[in-house]
């Protein structure tokens, strides 16, 4: 589940602020939401993505749990050996057991806060400004999650320390966050969709009003709904491969039997004795009109004899066109050309088609080409006329032309739309630190982006439109710079919210948050 929600946006930003929070010095942060946002899942994302030096003390509140429980639970986990009195306070015992050391990196994760004692609030209170007053402070971050009315109504009555406690909601997940968490979660299920309709799904999308336990519930009580549901027919599978083997097995009966009975109605007519008789030779010149003739007839004749010859048993063979022998007087006037375009065919060509081939130079390609050259007198070489170079030359020339005068225009267009493209957004030069250290401490603003590099910010500002409207100072987050974007100036936090409600929505997009002038000026010295 952790992995599916940190894909999402929305928990993705949750739990990259925490981090952001917790790098720097010292804050108390309520980590509030209606009963099912997802505040369990997010502190448990955040503990997965943790550097290593920091030291989580953890606990999961119930409503069984008593203050001496409470501290048997937390105590044991900051030291290795601890020692303490469960019945004295939490601050005193937490900094008698890390006396000596080293300033350490804590982190104090108190989930279902609202469950447990009223007093542990306050001792929590007490151990974050005790650290305050320490010459060497550890670097310690208190985390307690809590619906959002007791956060709202325990928040106000901490007081007494310059950075007053802050509050982070985990809103309901958007439409499309709720789609894709259903779907990823039937998936796991492993939830038929024919479960799943999509009017079924509209339905939990509706009921669940962007809240993940409320959708997962949903999915559970659908895997174990025991409500008879109506048996499908089932398709008669043994009938259908019963029939199916029956038709194989006469097909392939067929295919035995069909050619024997062919088989048996053939040999008859191949034993027939007429086929096995040898047509006799005929007589030659007993036909005054074959008698003195060419040998064309007796060419034939003799092919027909050892055709019969070689057939003795008479089986009928495919008939094969007859070649005839073209006279001796007819071969020396033909001219054959061997070339692949004519398939080795004979072409006779009269004098008169030569003698107009002679007087005609421009004669076309029907011919092979040395048989054109032949003809028409043209020079072996294959070397045209210099007044045919000439005349091709301007229209080839022309041609080549043609292509590149159109294409420049193209050219420039593109080349004029991609310096457009590429103009850079005007730089935003960081606010004095004086500026921002004048502001009093107790006043808000509201924290528009935070970016690794100026260009970003450069690019942000310039996209919003917010160039002479923000604030943007440089800091230190996990070692590298950090530029953050500040607009306006609140006397209180709800003012800053309010604030935050009007923006615009492409700025409500980033999710903008309250922070206050404290904070800021903290940041500034890193």
């Amino acid at each position: 589940m952790t992995n599916k929600l940190l894909k999402l946006p929305s928990q993705r930003q949750l739990v990259d602020r925490l981090l952001h929070l917790i790098e720097f010095n010292h804050p108390f942060i309520f980590l509030s939401g209606k009963p099912g946002c997802g505040r369990g899942t997010l502190c448990e994302s955040l503990l997965g993505v943790l550097p290593e030096k920091v030291r989580v003390v953890s606990l999961i509140g119930t409503p069984a749990m008593k203050m001496v429980d409470v501290r048997q639970l937390l105590l044991p986990q900051v030291v290795a050996r601890p020692l303490f009195n469960p019945q004295d306070a939490l601050a005193e015992s937490f900094f008698r057991m890390l006396e000596g050391s080293k300033p350490a990196t804590l982190l104090l994760l108190i989930e279902r806060a609202d469950q447990l004692p009223a007093e542990l609030l306050g001792e929590l209170w007490a151990i974050i400004r005790h650290n305050d007053t320490l010459a060497a402070p550890h670097q310690l971050a208190i985390i307690v999650s809590g619906s959002d009315v007791w956060c709202r109504t325990q928040r106000p009555q901490l007081k007494g320390r310059a950075m007053p406690a802050l509050e982070l909601e985990v809103p309901p997940l958007s439409p499309p966050e709720q789609r894709i968490f259903l779907y990823e979660k039937a998936k796991e299920l492993k939830i038929p969709a024919t479960l799943l309709p999509k009017p079924q799904v509209e339905e939990i999308l509706k009921t669940a009003n962007g809240h993940p336990s409320t959708i997962m519930q949903l999915l559970e009580d659908i895997m174990t709904d025991r409500r008879p549901k109506k048996r499908q027919a089932e398709l008669p599978v043994k009938k259908i491969a019963t029939a199916i083997a029956l038709v194989a097995g006469g097909l392939l009966a067929l295919s035995y039997l069909l050619p024997a009975l062919f088989d048996n109605e053939s040999k008859p007519a191949l034993q027939d004795p007429a086929q096995n008789t040898a047509l006799p030779i005929p007589v030659a010149g007993g036909d005054p009109l074959t008698a003195g003739g060419s040998n064309t007839d007796a060419a034939a004749q003799g092919a027909q004899n050892s055709a019969a010859a070689s057939n003795p048993n008479g089986v009928v063979k495919d008939w094969q066109p007859e070649a005839k022998v073209l006279p001796k007087s007819v071969e020396s006037e033909t001219v054959t050309t061997e070339s692949t375009n004519y398939e080795g065919r004979r072409v006779v060509i009269s004098d008169e088609v030569v003698q107009k081939l002679m007087t005609e130079p421009k004669v076309s390609g029907a011919l092979p080409t040395d048989v054109v050259d032949e003809l028409t007198g043209k020079n072996p070489s294959g070397t045209a006329p210099s007044g045919a170079i000439a005349t091709t030359a301007p229209a080839s020339t022309s041609k080549a032309l043609n292509p590149a005068t159109t294409a420049t225009p193209a050219a420039t267009t593109k080349t004029a739309s991609n310096e457009l493209v590429a103009a850079p957004a005007p730089k935003v030069a960081l606010t004095p630190v004086a500026t921002l250290n004048k502001k009093p401490r107790n006043h808000y603003s509201v924290q528009l982006m935070g970016a690794s590099n100026t260009k970003a910010v450069d690019q942000f500002v310039a996209e919003h439109g917010l160039a002479g409207k923000v604030w943007v100072y440089q800091t230190k987050f996990r070692g590298s710079p950090w530029y953050v974007v500040l607009q306006g100036d609140y006397a209180g936090l709800t003012q800053a919210k309010s604030a935050i409600r009007k923006l615009p929505p492409a700025l409500l997009k980033g999710q903008p948050w309250p922070k206050s002038f404290a904070q800021v000026q903290k940041e500034l010295k890193q």
